[in-house]
């Protein structure tokens, strides 16, 4: 007991310094820093909706972007051009974005594997179709400007970056917990036992298409959420948003960050957000060089940085934790399980 509260006692003394950082650093950081923030937390929600999709169902979906540039074209629209007040746009710009999420929801919580990914392809090559040619809503590939960020309190987040960063940091973290509650929950739960075995949780009587649409509207939600701060951020809004390489760069962030994990979501959009800025300016070849970095992380560190770190966190750090055997309500050890060669 005293070795489990030692454990606790350290991790929450982690997370209150993490917690004190991300607070402070408006103030101990460059404004352009706070700058780069912003844009890891909106395109973090992004990569969370993909790798919450991915790490609980096993499913990789190659059209969250969709999702959120439907939100941010939405916002786009009702504040550029029909001049509604806030909230009314990004309230909007989510309950379109998760209509849209169930519609297309119908259709890929019917099939698996391959064709889920081939399937969400299509039907997100087919928004950007949409974005690229419905000019006279869209404006094609010129976009939607002269987005302003609201004023919220009296405070105007579109003149100061630092009231920016805590509104979105406030959503940002909401948007967090709320796919942490749904891992821990029995709703995470059985979306793992659809994940490892379907066909068993069907025979135990599990509504399974159900469980998969409703993960899909989830994970839709918070992508949409983020395709909201995006707009308000840039101003802007174009095809380039949902695009198959927006798509493909939330997937790469969460391979490199761990898939399995919603922390390493973030971490893997910092990291591919940093280098493409930092590498894009030393040479025009750095796409090769990060090419090079994600074949290191596939080859050596298959659960990604947060995951492989982690792994060293609970081995290293805390080895009497790792290596303490699991016990039952009744006291006694519960032996390993044996794996047997088929």
């Amino acid at each position: 007991m005293t070795k489990e509260r030692g454990y606790r006692f350290r991790r929450a003394l982690l997370s209150a310094l993490v917690g004190g950082i991300i607070i402070a650093i408006p103030w101990i950081s460059s404004q352009y820093f706070v700058m780069m923030s912003v844009r890891v937390m909106f395109f973090g929600m992004l990569t969370m909706s993909l790798t919450f999709l991915a790490g609980e169902l096993g499913a990789v979906s190659l059209m969250q972007a969709s999702f959120f540039g439907i939100s941010g074209y939405t916002v786009a629209l009702l504040e550029s051009r029909y001049g509604f007040p806030f909230p009314i746009p990004p309230l909007a710009g989510l309950v379109i974005a998760v209509l849209a999420a169930g519609l297309f929801g119908l259709l890929v919580v019917r099939v698996r594997g391959i064709y889920f990914l081939m399937l969400t392809l299509v039907l997100g090559q087919l928004v950007w179709a949409l974005a690229c040619q419905w000019s006279s809503i869209t404006k094609g590939d010129t976009g939607i400007t002269n987005i302003y960020a609201p004023t919220v309190f009296g405070i105007s987040t579109e003149k100061s970056k630092t009231a920016f960063y805590f509104f979105q940091l406030i959503f940002f973290c909401g948007a967090m917990s709320f796919l942490a509650a749904l891992k821990r929950s029995p709703f995470g739960l059985m979306l793992r036992g659809v994940r490892d075995s379907e066909s068993r949780m069907a025979m135990l009587g599990f509504r399974v298409h159900l469980l998969r649409y409703a993960a899909f509207v989830f994970a839709s939600l918070v992508a949409a959420l983020g395709g909201v701060f995006f707009t308000y951020f840039t101003g802007l809004i174009n095809p380039n948003t949902v695009s198959l390489p927006s798509n493909v760069e939330a997937l790469l962030a969460g391979i490199l960050g761990g898939i399995n994990s919603l922390l390493g979501a973030v971490v893997g959009t910092a990291i591919l957000k940093t280098l493409d800025v930092v590498l894009s300016g030393i040479t025009e070849r750095y796409m090769l060089i990060m090419g090079v970095l994600f074949m290191l992380v596939i080859l050596f560190a298959r659960q990604g940085i947060v995951g492989t770190l982690m792994k060293y966190w609970n081995n290293r750090l805390f080895p009497s934790r790792s290596r303490e055997p699991e016990r039952r309500p009744g006291g006694f050890s519960k032996k390993p399980d044996v794996v047997r060669n088929p």
